[in-house]
């Protein structure tokens, strides 16, 4: 069994905080898992939301409060992380 949309955004990119999911999904019994992030997460994909923000008070204030939080080159230094 795959578990193909496991989002790490409320940890640190770090082997420990990901160690978690992996000792879940073998408790689990699970084959396989993908961690993956949405890009608005991410400070450097911020400027691709400007339109939608400014159509949206609603969408400009999730935005504000959700989004941007994360950097980039942090997620790409993990995933490049062997252990």
């Amino acid at each position: 069994m795959i578990d193909g949309h496991i989002h790490i955004e409320y940890g640190d990119y770090t082997l420990d905080w990901i160690q978690k999911f992996v000792d879940k999904a073998v408790e689990m019994e699970l084959d396989e898992i993908r961690l993956l992030e949405h890009n608005y997460m991410f400070k450097e994909f911020a400027p691709m939301y400007d339109t939608v923000c400014a159509c949206s008070d609603f969408v400009n204030d999730w935005f504000q409060r959700k989004a941007g939080k994360k950097n980039y080159s942090e997620y790409l230094e993990l995933s490049s992380t062997r252990n």
